[in-house]
């Protein structure tokens, strides 16, 4: 019976069995194949040179093996790591030979692996292959060869530190830290930590680890890296999935070419924006109108009503023509927003304007994108479910009022001179509400980015 058409349950269970390892490159393979081969053969070599060494009793333990695959295919594992495997070997050696001076075979069996697990894990040195050297020594001495402490120091120490000395020149020629770098705290990286890493600290990685038994399989920098890895690859996922189109601001307020200064500054006074599109009587995109042109040609003219002796009439106010910018590029709305990311990066790149058939369509701001990511983050997600316990009574649970949303009728813009402001006021005070509140360092064109267009 084809596997696909088993029960989704026992499909589900059968796969549980299945390989749970992602698939290596074969460089990988190759090389912790290659380099523990070399490992094992240089401690054989060792050995074999000694004189006497069988009369002596200095043999290789099968141990040393499994101790070269961790070293050299699992360098990052915390039970690879040089006081793990250094110490965890030497705790088992130690510990069988302490067991069968008191207890006797076969009970000394299970006594002396038990024991030596208690001790690693007391040291924090655990080290899987050590436990072998804990049966053995108990299988020696049942067979008539006796060890003492020194079986501890040579084969098992000496070797062991061979083994941790070639691993970490082998490692090092390929480019991979051993043993393990912990996580840097020093003032001068904090600027440059990226990621969840950021703000966790070497503590709070080591119990994060331990409350999900994870702390013998991954290390605190390992995992730092990892979290800062799955957040960046997040993102660039969620902003690759997502079109321009679906994020960006509808039908934004405009100017036309022939609009005049004063006109431009109670537009971004009301709404509280640093850039405006131009478009023509059409609604073809024509380019952008910063509020710094706008201000320094502003400054120009009240320097020439200043002026002493000035017997001149007063220059005409400037209009949108004389000071806008025509090299904004645009995009169409099926554009990627992860595309824009380094564009809008710049401070000069306020705004990206959107059109279609050189028709404006809508613009996207730098708020657009932070609210995107807000909107996905665990902090969001936990807001979604305390208003989901707490229903939509407007209270919290202590029963003090929750927080005035932006655009409420206390922050709501004073009333305008004019119709035409009035328009834009309202405008700015429907939309506002419709969008949960931006940190105040990253409100730059909130306005913008939710405002209507006036009819």
């Amino acid at each position: 019976m084809p596997l696909s058409q088993l029960p989704k349950d026992i499909r589900r269970q059968i796969r549980r069995f299945g390989p749970s390892m992602g698939r290596r490159p074969a460089v990988d393979i190759l090389r912790g194949a290659i380099g523990a081969g070399l490992a094992i053969l240089f401690v054989t070599f060792i050995v074999t040179t000694l004189p006497h060494s069988r009369e002596a009793g200095i043999y290789l333990v099968s141990s040393f093996a499994s101790t070269a695959v961790l070293l050299f295919v699992l360098p990052n594992s915390p039970l690879a790591q040089p006081w793990a495997a250094m110490m965890g070997m030497i705790i088992s050696a130690v510990v069988p030979v302490a067991v069968l001076m008191l207890i006797p075979p076969p009970y000394a069996d299970g006594i002396a692996v038990a024991g030596a697990i208690v001790g690693m894990m007391a040291a924090r040195a655990l080290h899987p292959p050590a436990a072998g050297i804990a049966l053995l020594a108990v299988l020696e001495h049942e067979a008539g060869r006796h060890v003492g402490f020194g079986f501890a120091i040579f084969p098992v120490g000496v070797m062991t530190a061979v083994l941790i000395l070639f691993a970490m020149l082998w490692n090092r020629l390929f480019g991979i830290a051993y043993p393990t770098r912990p996580l840097a705290h020093h003032p001068a990286h904090v600027g440059r930590a990226r990621g969840p890493a950021r703000s966790l600290s070497q503590r709070d990685l080591q119990e994060l680890l331990v409350e999900f038994n994870q702390s013998a399989n991954v290390a605190p920098a390992d995992l730092a890296r990892l979290m800062a890895a799955a957040e960046h690859r997040a993102a660039e996922a969620l902003l690759a999935d997502t079109r321009v189109r679906d994020l960006m601001t509808q039908n934004p307020v405009t100017v036309s070419p022939e609009a005049p200064l004063s006109e431009i500054v109670r537009k971004m006074t009301a709404l509280n924006v640093h850039t405006l599109p131009v478009v023509d009587s059409a609604g073809y995109y024509l380019g952008v109108v910063d509020q710094h042109d706008a201000l320094e040609e502003l400054f120009k003219e009240f320097d020439v009503l200043r002026r002493p002796l000035r017997f001149r009439a007063a220059p005409p106010e400037a209009e949108v023509r004389a000071i806008f910018h025509t090299d904004i590029e645009t995009v169409e709305g099926d554009t990627p927003v992860g595309t824009l990311l380094e564009r809008l990066a710049h401070r000069e790149a306020r705004v990206v304007p959107v059109t279609e058939s050189g028709r404006l369509v809508g613009i996207l701001t730098r708020t657009d994108i932070i609210a995107l990511l807000l909107e996905h983050s665990p902090a969001a997600h936990a807001e979604d479910e305390l208003d989901e316990e707490d229903g939509d009574d407007g209270e919290a649970d202590d029963g003090a009022p929750l927080p005035e949303m932006p655009g409420s009728s206390e922050t709501a813009p004073s009333a305008p001179d004019d119709a035409e402001e009035a328009e834009i006021a309202a405008a700015l005070h429907k939309t506002t509400t419709q969008r949960p509140p931006l940190p105040e360092d990253t409100q730059e064109d909130t306005a913008q980015s939710r405002a209507e267009s006036p009819k």
